[in-house]
């Protein structure tokens, strides 16, 4: 009977640990799905298009979609954490 109890108990919490792990799985899934949502794709422009700078090449090849120098970029974040 004990045995019984025992086995009964990891199976309860194997299939606990297998929620867990399926329901964190579902959490990432969703997180990463919003991070791309909000990422710009495609080719990055050359110039800036708030002050018509150049935009480095390396800069343009690093991020994707790329359509702001990276002081324009970095005003542009401090407006939107005010």
């Amino acid at each position: 009977m004990m045995e019984n109890t025992i086995v009964n108990i990891q199976r309860e919490t194997s299939e606990e640990a297998e929620q867990a792990q399926l329901a964190a799985q579902i959490f990432t899934d969703r997180a990463v799905a919003a991070i791309r949502s909000v990422l710009k794709t495609g080719p990055s422009l050359s110039h800036c298009v708030e002050c018509g700078e150049d935009i480095p090449i390396e800069r343009q090849r690093a991020v994707a979609g790329c359509e702001l120098c990276i002081y324009c970029q970095s005003a542009s974040e401090r407006l939107r954490q005010r």
